[in-house]
């Protein structure tokens, strides 16, 4: 009588535990987290044609807005306020560069040549 009654078949782990196992997992975790954050910053947008009021004036002006590290910088669409169709026509312009993907210098350097007057 040594023998002890048992109601259910003994149930045999052939899978071995170790601690590896779930370090490869929070590593395999953190590659999501990672790889999610890095698919949400591709679809942030690298800059923006916006209006702003200039002083106490109560005419708007179009002007470029990106971040730079921390800090948001502002660069003037020169051209005239938002009733000028040569101001209309560069922020249409520079917007349809934002919607195409082009880089953010590519951006920036097509703003200056604007405001250079050589376009």
């Amino acid at each position: 009588m040594s023998e002890q009654l048992c109601l259910f078949d003994p149930v045999i782990d052939n899978e071995s535990v170790s601690i590896t196992n779930s370090v490869s997992d929070a590593q395999t975790r953190k590659q999501q987290a990672i790889q999610k954050y890095l698919d949400r910053a591709e679809k942030e947008p690298i800059a923006c044609v916006n209006l702003y009021y200039s002083g106490r004036r109560a005419t708007k002006y179009y002007r470029l807005s990106y971040r730079l590290g921390r800090k948001i910088k502002h660069i003037h669409i020169r051209g005239g306020n938002t009733r000028s169709q040569l101001a209309t026509y560069r922020a249409g312009k520079i917007q349809e560069l934002i919607d195409r993907g082009a880089e953010l210098a590519e951006v920036i350097a097509a703003v200056k040549t604007f405001n250079s007057g050589q376009v």
